[in-house]
C-alpha cells in the first residue's frame, strides 16, 4: 500500500515530513488550501490536524482467511439452526460454512459451524463454533461486527450478543442486524472491534441494543451505547426474566416483529428529566456491590481520591508548579491501569511532539535523550492507541472542542479529555462573565455525564499575593479568575503548589462523594530527568519501579495466542 491508495497526493516528494492537504477535509472547509494533512514517509504514517484521520502504511497485517463457499451443509448442522427458527435462506444468505478446525479448548480438531464475517463483500474473519459451544477466531484476523454489511450506513441499526441471535432477526426482516465478535464480560468489555467498525454507525439515527438481559450483557449494552452515542441508543430487553435474549424470547412462542421490539425498547436516560425507574438499576447494583469503583489510583495519590466517569476534576496553580505535568502522571497511571484512552486538548503542551516527548520520558523512567530508537519506537504503538490530541484550527470554543472529543469517543472509545488551560479558549461572553462560566462548566456536566467521560480542566488562578517572606500565597478553587463557579461545580479539585527545587504539594479541596476519598494534603518530590512524580518516603515509591518500562511486558502479555493448526480428523466428531 502507498499514500496515493488513500487519496494523499505527496505532490511527487517521497522522504522526510510533510503537509499536504487531507482528502477526507480539505474540500469541505472554508479554508481548502490549508495544508492540514501531515505525512511522515520514514515512519510511514499520517494524520490530519483538523479532522483526526490518521493511519499507517506499516500498521499490523491481519491474517485473511480463504473463502470457500462450501453450501452443502450437513443435516446436522442444518436441523441445528432450524431449531432455532433460522431457515435455510438465511443460512445462505449469511454464508454459514462448516470446517473441521482445531479447537484449543478440547485439545483436538473438531467439524464446527463457520460464521464468516465479511467487510465490502470480503471475508475478513471466521468464528468456529464445536458442538460444545466452544469458540475461536481465525489465528491473527481482524477483528469486526457480524453482519457489518448488513448496517452499514442504515438509518436504523439493531445489535445481539451472538451471530444466531442476529441471524434470527434476519429471519424476521431486519437485515440491518449485527452481532458483536466476543459476548460480554463482567470486566471491562474490550471493543476494540467498535475501533474498526465505527463509520458503519455515522449515519445512524436509532440504534436498538439487544445484548443479554443479564449483568454482563447489560455492562457491555451501556458501553456500546456510550461508544455509539446514547442520544439515538435504545435498549432492548424482554420482560420476561427467563429471557435473556431474542432467542428465548423466539422459543417461547414470540414471533419477532416492529411492535414487540419497540414494546421492549426503552431509550436511554440522558441528562434532563427522569423517573425512578431509569435509575432503579444503578441502585440495584449499588445495594448488590456497593458503591461504583470508578478508577483507583496507587498510592499515594490514591489514598485521597478516585476518579469516576461522568464526572470533572477542575485543577490549579501558579504558572510553571506543574499542574499540566502532575495531571499527565495521573492520566497514564489510568491509562496503564485501566486500559483507558484519553484525548487532550492542551494548549500548555505545545508543540504536540514535545508532549509525546514527557510521555514517552514518564512511561520509561528515562530521559527522552538516553532512550535508544527501539526502545523509543516501543512505546510509539500503545501511545498511538490509547493518547490523543484535538487542535482544531478555528471556532476554539468549548462547544467545538466538545464536538470533536464527541467525535473521538465514537472513533476510539475516549474515556477522558483535558482541556489545558481553560484562558486558551476562544471566549464569546453573553452577559457577564460569571454566568458565561456556569454555562460552560454545565455544558462540560452534561457531557461529561452523557457521554460516561471524565473531563479534566486546567484553570490558571488571578493574580496572587505573596507573604512577607516573598512566598505566593497558596491558590485554591475561589482563586481562578473569573468566577467561584470553578469551585462550586467541581465535583473533584486540587492545587498543585511548587515548595521548592523538584518538591511539590497536591492541596486536594474538593471531594464530591465522601465514598470517593476525602480532602488532604500529599507532599511528592519531581525527578527532572524523567518527569515522574515520587512519594516522599524514604524509597521515592512511584506507581512504575524505577526507570521501569512497562509496556514490553504489557505488549507480551496481549499479544494474542499463536495456535498451531493440527493435523485434522474429518470424523473426530459428529459436528
Amino acid at each position: 500500500m502507498t499514500f496515493a491508495d488513500y487519496g494523499i497526493d505527496t505532490a511527487n516528494k517521497n522522504s522526510g515530513q510533510i503537509s499536504v492537504r487531507c482528502p477526507k477535509c480539505s474540500d469541505d472547509r472554508k479554508k481548502k488550501s490549508v495544508k492540514c494533512l501531515t505525512v511522515n514517509f520514514e515512519l510511514g504514517w499520517w494524520k490530519c490536524n483538523h479532522c483526526g484521520w490518521a493511519g499507517n502504511l506499516k500498521k499490523k497485517q491481519y491474517a485473511v482467511p480463504t473463502w470457500d463457499n462450501r453450501t452443502d451443509l450437513p443435516d446436522v448442522i442444518v436441523e441445528w439452526f432450524v431449531k432455532r427458527n433460522i431457515g435455510q435462506d438465511v443460512i445462505r444468505e449469511m454464508k454459514i460454512t462448516h470446517e473441521a478446525i482445531y479447537m484449543p479448548q478440547v485439545n483436538e480438531s473438531r467439524k464446527c459451524i463457520c460464521f464468516n464475517y465479511f467487510r465490502a463483500g470480503k471475508l475478513v474473519n471466521v468464528k468456529y463454533r464445536d458442538r460444545d459451544k466452544n469458540f475461536r477466531f481465525h489465528v491473527d484476523a481482524e477483528l469486526i461486527l457480524y453482519n457489518l454489511d448488513g448496517i452499514t450506513d442504515q438509518k436504523e441499526i439493531f445489535i445481539t450478543e451472538g451471530e444466531a441471535d442476529a441471524m434470527i432477526m434476519v429471519q424476521a426482516g431486519f437485515k440491518n442486524t449485527c452481532s458483536v465478535p466476543n459476548g460480554a464480560t463482567m470486566k471491562n468489555n474490550n471493543l476494540k472491534y467498535m475501533d474498526n467498525c465505527w463509520w458503519a454507525f455515522e449515519k445512524a439515527e436509532k440504534v436498538y441494543i439487544m445484548t443479554d438481559n443479564d449483568e454482563p450483557g447489560n455492562k457491555l449494552a451501556d458501553e456500546l451505547a456510550r461508544r455509539i452515542g446514547v442520544e439515538r441508543c435504545y435498549r432492548v430487553k424482554f420482560d420476561d426474566p427467563f429471557f435473556k435474549d431474542v432467542n428465548d424470547a423466539v422459543n417461547s412462542g414470540q414471533k419477532v416483529t416492529r411492535e414487540l421490539l419497540e414494546q421492549h425498547a426503552k431509550i436511554y436516560p440522558i441528562v434532563g428529566v427522569h423517573t425512578a425507574g431509569d435509575h432503579w438499576d444503578a441502585l440495584v447494583d449499588i445495594r448488590k456491590n456497593g458503591f461504583p469503583k470508578g478508577w483507583k489510583l496507587r498510592p499515594p495519590f490514591g489514598n485521597h481520591v478516585t476518579i469516576h466517569p461522568g464526572y470533572q476534576t477542575i485543577i490549579t496553580g501558579i504558572p510553571s508548579h506543574g499542574k499540566s505535568e502532575h495531571l499527565d502522571e495521573i492520566l497514564l497511571e489510568l491509562a496503564v491501569d485501566y486500559d483507558l484512552k484519553g484525548i487532550y486538548f492542551s494548549k500548555e503542551n505545545h508543540p504536540t511532539a514535545i508532549h509525546i516527548m514527557k510521555i514517552i520520558e514518564k512511561l520509561s523512567g528515562k530521559n527522552f535523550w538516553k532512550l535508544s530508537e527501539s526502545e523509543v519506537n516501543d512505546l510509539r504503538s500503545w501511545i498511538e492507541q490509547h493518547i490523543f490530541w484535538v487542535n482544531p484550527d478555528s471556532e476554539l470554543t468549548l462547544t467545538n472542542i466538545l464536538a470533536h472529543i464527541r467525535k473521538a469517543i465514537l472513533r476510539y472509545g475516549i474515556n477522558w479529555y483535558v482541556i489545558d488551560p481553560w484562558n486558551r479558549l476562544d471566549h464569546q461572553y453573553q452577559g457577564s462573565e460569571t454566568s458565561y462560566i456556569s454555562r460552560c462548566l454545565d455544558e462540560m456536566e452534561v457531557f461529561n455525564k452523557t457521554n460516561n467521560v471524565h473531563g479534566f480542566l486546567v484553570a490558571h488562578p488571578t493574580k496572587i499575593e505573596k507573604d512577607k517572606a516573598g512566598n505566593y500565597l497558596i491558590p485554591n478553587l475561589y482563586s481562578i479568575s473569573g468566577s467561584s463557579n470553578f469551585f462550586n461545580k467541581a465535583d473533584l479539585g486540587w492545587t498543585v503548589y511548587k515548595t521548592g527545587e523538584g518538591t511539590t504539594d497536591i492541596y486536594i479541596q474538593k471531594v464530591k462523594f465522601k465514598y470517593w476519598g476525602h480532602v488532604g494534603k500529599i507532599s511528592l518530590l519531581w525527578d527532572k530527568e524523567n518527569g515522574r512524580y515520587y512519594s516522599t518516603n524514604p524509597d521515592k515509591s512511584h506507581w512504575l519501579k524505577k526507570e521501569q518500562n512497562l509496556f514490553s511486558t504489557m505488549m507480551e502479555k496481549e499479544a494474542p495466542m499463536k495456535l498451531e493448526v493440527q493435523g485434522i480428523n474429518q470424523d473426530s466428531c459428529p459436528f
